[in-house]
């Protein structure tokens, strides 16, 4: 995260899916802990940023059973395997600044790119 302030590093924010929209305590994505890693299953839409950013801030479950307080959010790398992007988004305005979709299949993330605390994934965009 150190080239975030520098410009160094372009980041993005998934929080929106295609059945859940922006809708942050409705998403399906799902991180599951193995060992030192999450493994994290799921799609993401309308990600300004998504097509170019070199990390991401994401929100998944990591506790399906327990409503917008098993949401967590893992920084994913542009690099990290099961992890890819589709095509831009056409928009009708704001060419400038990329949309994109987002795919995680058994996209293996370590444990130690939990941001905060697991389980409070909903709380830290709302304060």
């Amino acid at each position: 995260m150190p080239g975030c302030p520098t410009g160094e590093t372009i980041t993005a924010i998934g929080f929106a899916e295609p059945n859940a929209g922006s809708n942050l305590a409705g998403i399906r994505t799902t991180a599951v802990k193995d060992g030192d890693f999450y493994v994290i299953n799921g799609q993401m839409t309308f990600i300004t940023n998504g097509y170019f950013a070199d990390l991401i801030v994401v929100a998944v479950k990591t506790d399906p059973k327990a409503g917008h307080k098993g949401i967590s959010l893992i920084l994913v790398d542009k690099d990290a395997p099961g992890f890819s992007r589709c095509r831009k988004l056409e928009k009708m305005g704001y060419h400038m600044q990329d949309t994109t979709e987002l795919f995680f299949e058994d996209c293996r993330i370590p444990s130690t790119n939990l941001l905060g605390e697991e389980g409070e994934g909903f709380k830290y965009p709302m304060e």
